[in-house]
């Protein structure tokens, strides 16, 4: 199984969870994706993937009377209607797991008529790597205890754009990360000491967002303190 860089606390599944999970269809699910619940748990793999509890109705709720907007055979109608979704993307994939050893593994996608099937969850991310240009730098980032904080650079309908740069200054010279994503863009920075990460906007330069685990939230104030006393 791939392994994360993890940020924050996890919190794996139990077995009674795995065995409440299985339940949900009359099928058997694949040993790697319950590997990964049993390991990481629930939460987002690089802001890409979202691992949620699985449903086995969102597909027949949410696309029962809409399924003719994929080109599908009437056998994979029929497999994905009682399939177990387990994931979505932020560009509106559904992610689900089907009746079907060889391929268990299916992509609803939001911008593609074409059904997506892997034999494994490895595969799955293999293929999300390779067409957001991920280059490997994978990490999960634990929904547990997690709390979010958005900070708007916009003041009375004025925006600053020097402000970000600013501000992003002053907090790396103060608080040390322990690892940054997309650096050059929308840089995301890691920190273990909150459980969570400081995201900076800048291309918008409009706003600052944070994310942290209720645990750490005395550390996390210190951060976001500082960087609303700037604006």
């Amino acid at each position: 199984m791939e392994e994360f860089y993890i940020i924050g606390k996890i919190k794996p599944l139990k077995k009674i969870d795995l065995l409440k999970i299985d339940s949900l269809v009359y099928f058997t699910l694949p040993s790697d994706y319950k590997e990964f619940l049993f390991t990481y748990g629930l939460g987002n793999i690089t802001e890409l993937i979202i691992m949620f509890y699985p449903d086995e109705n969102y597909v027949k709720s949410n696309f029962g009377e809409y399924m003719d907007i994929w080109d599908l055979t009437d056998e994979e109608i029929q497999l994905t209607l009682n399939s177990l979704t387990i994931a979505t993307t932020i560009d509106g994939d559904i992610i689900s797991i089907v009746d079907d050893r060889e391929k268990p593994f299916v992509i609803l996608p939001r911008h593609s008529e074409k059904l997506i099937s892997f034999e494994s969850f490895e595969k799955l991310i293999e293929y999300y790597d390779i067409t957001y240009d991920l280059k490997g730098e994978l990490y999960f980032d634990s929904n547990y205890n997690c709390e979010f904080e958005y900070i708007d650079l916009v003041k009375n309908n004025f925006l600053d754009q020097s402000l970000l740069d600013i501000v992003l200054q002053n907090f790396l010279l103060k608080f040390p990360v322990d690892k940054c994503y997309n650096f050059d863009a929308q840089p995301k920075y890691i920190i273990q000491k909150i459980g969570g990460w400081i995201y900076f906007d800048k291309i918008y330069k409009s706003s600052i967002r944070a994310k942290y685990q209720k645990q750490f939230k005395h550390e996390a104030d210190k951060i976001i303190s500082m960087i609303k006393s700037q604006l």
